[in-house]
């Protein structure tokens, strides 16, 4: 291409951008400054803090979004109208359950949000990597997720007047194992079918235990007892090695992480 061609294509690409160039008002403008200002006088205070575990951890709060603590608010909500309105017995038992394994889908796009978006290999670049955000922000909506979940345990065994513990042995199993299958998709899906295959999982879950209350009424007696205390230790046990596989998968760095991003650069 010759020199005076060259010239004019660039011309040309000039004006082109500058007939799509949309205009900006001089109040965007300042409004963009002034959130610069902000932001970089967020991350003065925060180099100065304590850059420990706790102070890391508390920080992730600030990223976990709004409506994630209204979702966990309202299913709790709903559980204590469920418990002292519904005037059934067996299904305020029942909707502990369904209403525990569906807390975990709360928390699921936070946690695949490094995924879903694409920013893993970014995060892998930070001083707090991949791995470290991961571990923070399954402590802080761990930490929520299982405060929710005590207080709808609480609702329910107020108001059908039987002990926390029995109702926590019919919450836990589909709460730690919903917990188990999540990480367990985070760690072996790809980013676009993570939340599906979760949400597959919980809503199963959920009409599984239905089944179960149709088919055996008497799995809430007394006598099942044995019963939900082995599920639930046999789920804790599941989700414990789960939390330790991902954190370990995440820490293994980028192919082993999110393979579906690493293979591109091979």
């Amino acid at each position: 291409m010759s020199e005076q061609s060259f010239e004019g294509l660039e011309l040309r690409l000039e004006r082109h951008y500058a007939s799509q160039r949309e205009a900006v008002s001089p109040s965007a403008i300042d409004d963009l400054a002034l959130a610069l200002v902000a932001e970089d006088a967020w991350v003065t205070r925060m180099a100065s803090r304590d850059t420990g575990l706790i102070s890391f951890v508390v920080a992730q709060v600030r990223f976990i979004p709004l409506w994630t603590w209204v979702a966990q608010a309202l299913l709790v909500v709903l559980m204590f109208f469920v418990a002292t309105a519904s005037g059934s017995a067996e299904a305020t038992k029942l909707s502990v359950g369904i209403l525990s394994a569906m807390m975990v889908l709360v928390g699921v796009p936070t946690v695949h949000a490094s995924k879903l978006h694409g920013m893993a290999e970014l995060e892998y670049s930070c001083l707090h990597n991949a791995a470290s955000v991961l571990a923070a922000r399954l402590i802080v909506l761990g930490c929520s997720s299982a405060l929710a979940v005590a207080l709808m345990v609480g609702a329910v065994a107020s108001s059908l007047e039987v002990s926390a513990f029995t109702v926590a042995l019919w919450a836990c199993p589909p709460f730690f194992g919903s917990c188990a299958t999540a990480l367990t998709v985070l760690r072996k899906a790809s980013p676009d079918t993570a939340v599906p295959l979760t949400v597959s999982w919980v809503m199963g879950c959920c009409m599984a235990l239905l089944a179960f209350a149709i088919v055996f009424p008497e799995m809430y007696g007394n006598a099942a007892l044995v019963v939900w205390a082995v599920a639930a230790s046999l789920a804790l046990v599941w989700l414990m090695r789960e939390v330790t596989m991902t954190i370990r998968s995440a820490a293994a760095g980028l192919d082993a992480w999110y393979p579906q991003m690493a293979k591109t650069y091979h």
